[in-house]
Order: structure tokens, then sequence, then C-alpha cells
């Protein structure tokens, strides 16, 4: 549901409920489906929804499904990404880690990382510039070295495993690897 509300002296407001609510008086708890968004994604077997944008700033809920992933990329901008649903993985500066429900963690737009989906992961983004979820200028694809530590290895912090090129995680046997074919939703992991 979208609705705006103006005021005097002011641009529209847009106000989006994303997310079915119940309000106690000590708690409130969300409802979010981990269910397919209505816009595949460019660069990955995801899909996503838009939510609020100016152009300059902009939320989206992004949704991988499990064994999915975005390979090694970079942002034109910072992004902050909160974990709404399931669990997943964030690689970066050379090492995979886990990511869960109920965190966040901010992602500088020239750092090259990768985010996979362990469980169907549901996130929701916010992107200084925002580009549109189907947007093939929202990531642009890199190397899986650059992905890699300073001295060139990757070390998944969830299974222990660590690689060295010309290695990638999943020739070591690693579940969590974030290379492009690994993160392609129909590819059988390692």
């Amino acid at each position: 549901m979208t609705r705006g509300l103006e005021r005097p002296g002011q641009e529209e407001l847009s106000i989006v409920r994303w997310a079915a609510a119940t309000i106690g008086d000590t708690a409130t708890s969300l409802h979010i489906p981990h269910d397919e968004r209505p816009v595949p994604m460019h660069g990955a077997a995801a899909s996503g929804l838009g939510l609020v944008s100016n152009g300059t700033i902009g939320a989206d809920i992004i949704r991988l499904p499990a064994g999915a992933g975005f390979p090694p990329h970079t942002h034109p901008g910072h992004h902050v990404l909160v974990v709404l649903g399931g669990e997943g993985t964030i690689t970066y500066n050379g090492r995979v880690h886990r990511t869960a429900a109920g965190e966040i963690y901010l992602v500088e737009g020239a750092v090259s990382h990768a985010v996979g989906a362990l469980t169907d992961h549901v996130i929701l983004a916010i992107g200084a510039p925002h580009m549109p979820v189907d947007s093939d200028r929202r990531m642009e694809v890199v190397a899986y070295e650059e992905v890699l530590s300073e001295i060139g290895g990757l070390h998944c912090l969830i299974c222990d495993s660590k690689s060295q090129p010309p290695d990638y995680l999943h020739d070591v046997g690693c579940a969590h690897c974030p290379c492009r074919s690994c993160a392609r939703a129909d590819h059988a992991r390692h």
C-alpha cells in the first residue's frame, strides 16, 4: 500500500506498507514472506521490489532464493543492507561472513563484495545513489579475485575453508563460494 501525505510547504510524502505488522505493548513483529518479488534483477537469480526513491537515495526489498547469489560486484554508491528474512552470506575483504535476519551491515560502493543465500534470503537495501532494482547499472560484476584479501586468499568463516589462487573456495570443498558459477541458482553447489 502506498499513500501520499501532503503538508503545507513540503513535497508529497510517500509512505509504503511493505510488511504486515503486529504492534504490541512491548514488541512489534513483522511478517515478511520469503517468496519471490515481482521484478527480476539484473546479474543474479534474484527478484526485488522498489519501495521509495528520489534518485539520490532509495530503498528496495531484494529476495534471493536458497543457493543463489550476487557474484562479486561493486555499486555506483554505498548500500546499507538489513537482513529481514533467512540466512545468507556477505563476502567482503577476503572473508565470507554468515548473515541472518535481524542483522545490518554497510557496504561501500567501491569495495568489491558478493552476497549469497543459504536459505531463501530477504534483504532491505538502502542505496545512495539509488538505482532501480531492474537497472543494469545497479551493480558491476567484477572478477572473483576482487573479493580476495590483500594477501590474495579467501577465508570462509562459516566452514573455516581457505583458498589461495588459482583455487576457488569450491575447489577446497566450501559450499559458500561466491564465484560467478556458484552464485547461479540453477547451479548445484560443489
